[in-house]
């Protein structure tokens, strides 16, 4: 049971890093870009310069850990949840083997 936490809080933080990563990237761009061109919903600026280079990939590395992060809470959290189930259904027949052998004394 711990272990399932412990993937779901590393999975959380995975997801914090990944925002944090984006807000850096995305940040960056909107600071130090021109002519900012657009992906979908990312902005990036077409430059051969070191500070654009920095700011898609934090942006792109961001978006990617931010996604896998909260499939991976979604993931967990399902499978503590079928753990969990299964351990009260288990729970419910031992309660009731005990209580059958307590009627009968």
């Amino acid at each position: 049971m711990q272990e399932l936490r412990h993937r779901e809080i590393l999975a959380f933080l995975i997801m914090i890093m990944g925002l944090i990563s984006l807000m850096g990237g995305l940040t960056m761009t909107t600071i130090l870009g021109r002519e900012i061109s657009w992906f979908f919903i990312l902005p990036y600026e077409v430059t051969s310069s070191p500070s654009s280079l920095l700011a898609i990939t934090l942006t792109l590395l961001g978006f990617g850990l931010a996604s896998a992060g909260f499939v991976l809470a979604v993931y967990y959290d399902r499978e503590k949840m079928w753990f969990l189930r299964h351990l009260k259904g288990s729970n419910t027949v031992v309660d009731a083997i005990l209580k059958k052998g307590k009627k009968s004394h």
